[in-house]
């Protein structure tokens, strides 16, 4: 059986006492009434540092679950570091954008506020940070990505500045290659909301830099292209 892992608080984690300590919360709930975990069993650590901690459970109480550290581990480094720019789409899409992108290896995250979206939002949603984090701790990430406000164009192209920017635009008129992104240490990957960018969000890109790349012939919805899109930077330059 996988061994459980919980993104926490770093301060529940006493490395100068190979100890832990998980206080009565969600994660209680989950490790103690839904996964039913008893003495000795062992659970998986993340503090969001790049580490991961196996540690085991000595005791379990109203209060917390208390334990030892057993081991700890230092992830690799995703590379390349992609932020996902994605037009926010409707929620159930968006939030599946956010899922696979998170599994795949999305470093961070820029939701778009472009022309051609309906839904706007100036926050980021408590669930958009429980979906990343759920999806961190089932992909084995050591490190969760970062979410920022919602942003428009013109913001997330300045972001972006250091990255090498790539666009995913179906309307190109022709099959383009990915460009060289074996070489590329930080990508920025736009893509548009249901309709694409408009033409003139396209002239905006095209004049910061930006690659502007059609996948295949057909035409693919927003939160299918964000997938897409991501695991061929990531694959591309393994």
């Amino acid at each position: 059986m996988r061994t459980a892992r919980f993104f926490v608080p770093a301060d529940w984690i006493a490395q100068s006492a190979q100890a832990f300590s998980i206080p009565a919360g969600s994660i209680y709930k989950q490790i103690v009434s839904v996964l039913r975990m008893k003495i000795g069993d062992h659970v998986s650590l993340c503090p969001n540092d790049g580490t991961e901690i196996d540690c085991e459970i000595t005791e379990i109480t109203k209060a917390a679950i208390l334990g030892t550290i057993v081991s700890s581990r230092m992830g690799e480094p995703l590379r390349p570091s992609i932020t996902v720019c994605a037009a926010i789409t409707k929620r159930d899409t968006f939030e599946w954008t956010l899922q696979k992108c998170t599994e795949i290896g999305a470093t961070a995250f820029i939701p778009l506020i472009t022309d051609r979206v309906i839904k706007k939002t100036k926050d980021v949603p408590a669930r958009w940070l429980d979906i990343i984090r759920e999806a961190s701790e089932q992909s084995g990430r050591t490190m969760l990505p970062i979410i920022h406000d919602p942003s428009s164009l013109q913001s997330a192209i300045e972001q972006t500045a250091k990255c090498d920017r790539i666009v995913l635009h179906e309307s190109i008129g022709k099959v383009s290659v990915m460009p060289k992104v074996r070489v590329m240490d930080h990508v920025a990957l736009f893509v548009g909301p249901e309709g694409g960018f408009s033409d003139a969000e396209i002239t905006e890109l095209q004049s910061a830099g930006s690659a502007i790349v059609q996948i295949g012939t057909l035409v693919m919805r927003a939160e299918t292209a964000a997938t897409v899109g991501t695991a061929l930077v990531k694959f591309l330059a393994a």
